[in-house]
């Protein structure tokens, strides 16, 4: 994946250092001011228990460029899966409440046992907008396996977070649904095999799900 961040140029903007917002904003002793966008956001994770899914911005350096990656956690029970967003865009609204995005997302072909990557043909945008000192919210939309953030769809409130959600939220809402699945497909397997094996595929594709949520370049 190096060498598409490489080629594809992602956007040369750390996250956590967008201009004019390094600090946060101080409401007056009459008037209490709606709390507006901070670096320190930019440096979160954001989760959401009601649509299981996280999110946060990763920024790293490659060939001596700073570059941000969106990675977008969808810890849907069997559907559960992890997609990656260039960002082509990041700006900042002029009452520094609403962050806009846009992105493109990395595709996964495998063909041959060889997988290759390239950035999806359409251009997708979500907005993140600060409700509360630690609440956000966003939009996602699609269903099952093609959930992402977008403009459109069901609204949810995120929670800003230091601690990473991923093991939590695959532990909680991925192994259970994940253990049913495989154990409907061992069913011919005797009793202790079927539970073996279940048990054994559940925490590989669990184990799986956090380290790609915890991308590293």
């Amino acid at each position: 994946m190096k060498r598409l961040m490489v080629k594809m140029g992602l956007l040369v903007l750390a996250a956590g250092t967008l201009g004019g917002i390094a600090a946060p904003s101080v409401a007056s002793a009459k008037t209490k001011a709606k709390p507006t966008f901070t670096n320190t956001d930019l440096k979160r994770y954001y989760k959401s228990a009601k649509s299981k899914t996280a999110f946060y911005f990763k920024t790293y350096k490659s060939s001596g460029k700073t570059g941000t990656l969106l990675i977008f956690g969808d810890f849907n029970g069997a559907n559960a899966n992890v997609k990656y967003g260039v960002p082509s865009s990041i700006k900042l609204s002029k009452n520094k409440r609403t962050l806009t995005t846009k992105y493109k997302l990395i595709e996964f072909k495998t063909k041959d046992n060889k997988t290759t990557t390239s950035l999806s043909k359409k251009n997708y945008t979500f907005k993140l907008t600060k409700k509360t000192s630690t609440t956000f919210s966003t939009k996602v939309y699609g269903t099952k396996l093609n959930r992402r953030l977008a403009t459109s769809g069901k609204s949810y409130t995120y929670t800003k977070t230091k601690t990473n959600p991923a093991s939590p939220y695959a532990k909680k809402y991925v192994k259970p649904a994940l253990f049913k699945e495989y154990m409907k497909a061992f069913e011919s397997f005797d009793s202790v095999k079927r539970e073996k094996f279940a048990t054994k595929y559940t925490n590989t594709a669990v184990k799986t799900m956090i380290s790609n949520f915890n991308y590293k370049a």
